[in-house]
């Protein structure tokens, strides 16, 4: 007999709030900043070897992008390698003093 791996057929993975809504900022700064570059999900997913189609799922959010995935992902969308925190870091420096500006107003 073979012991079955991973979920029972017919279930789901279940995500908190915060990694679904992770993912569709990741996919907004993504889109964002490959307009800025002129590039076309087609030409993104030629340099990170996935499909279009793959792009386009990560820039609405709708699937994860992989961490070994995040190199060729800076390279394409011309990244600085001093700012490769500009993906994943979710508070620019304007976003943060405009919400320190807010939290300040309202205590």
């Amino acid at each position: 007999m073979y012991k079955q791996l991973g979920r029972p057929k017919g279930t789901r993975n279940i995500y908190l709030e915060e990694d679904l809504q992770r993912r569709i900022f990741l996919g907004k700064k993504l889109k964002r900043r490959r307009r800025q570059v002129k590039l076309t999900q087609t030409d993104i997913a030629n340099s990170m070897n996935v499909t279009f189609q793959q792009v386009q799922k990560y820039e609405k959010g709708v699937n994860s992008i992989s961490t070994f995935r995040l190199e060729p992902l800076r390279l394409a969308l011309k990244i600085p390698e001093h700012k490769v925190g500009f993906l994943i870091n979710k508070y620019n420096r304007k976003e943060r003093e405009d919400e320190n500006a807010e939290g300040n107003s309202t205590s």
